[in-house]
């Protein structure tokens, strides 16, 4: 209940930026909720008799500014606008993800009970800041030690750490039902694990 609306109060906002109409700043059930939130737009490319999903744009902020209706608008408005020539029709054609981001705390690296798939990781070095989210790692493979290279390819040795749980709402198709994914049951996580055993 909650992925289909929010999603959906993303979408408004986004059509009502691309619009240059007012972005709906409140919403009844999701004005009290206080979450970090990233906004990921993906196109569905297809070729070769294949269907892809293509990154857009993500945007998003890893602890909440204001509330969760006021928050998730002006990210989904901001992120239309930083995709290079994307249209309503472009929004309709494509699919739209949220990512909660709640419990940020202090992480020293080490990965033992890291969970995978469910937990993202923020790091900060100097002025370089990076988020990587589960979905990121998954689709990346960068699980076990290759996450914590690559952080440090990414912004250098980090001065701190931290990781923080997630759920992830996600459109099956463009428009379509809202599911929540469950990527720690994701074959990359599972292969991984039978290898690390």
């Amino acid at each position: 209940m909650l992925g289909a609306v929010l999603i959906s109060h993303v979408r408004s906002a986004m059509v009502a930026k691309l619009r240059g109409l007012p972005i709906p700043e409140s919403h009844p059930s999701l004005s009290g909720v206080r979450a970090g939130v990233f906004v990921t737009v993906e196109a569905i490319v297809r070729s070769g008799g294949f269907e892809r999903r293509e990154v857009r744009g993500s945007l998003g902020i890893v602890e909440p500014f204001r509330d969760l209706a006021f928050d998730s608008a002006k990210i989904a408005a901001k992120l239309v606008l930083s995709i290079p020539r994307f249209t309503e029709f472009d929004l309709r054609r494509s699919v739209v993800e949220v990512t909660l981001v709640e419990g940020l705390r202090e992480w020293d690296g080490l990965l033992d009970g890291f969970g995978w798939g469910r937990e993202g990781v923020y790091a900060v070095a100097g002025q370089r800041k990076l988020v990587v989210l589960p979905q990121t790692m998954v689709e990346r493979r960068i699980l076990g030690e290759a996450l914590l290279r690559y952080v440090e390819s990414m912004v250098g040795p980090p001065e701190k750490m931290y990781r923080f749980s997630t759920r992830i709402f996600y459109e099956l198709h463009p428009e379509g039902e809202v599911i929540e994914r469950e990527l720690w049951r994701s074959r990359v996580i599972k292969q991984f694990f039978e290898v690390t055993r």
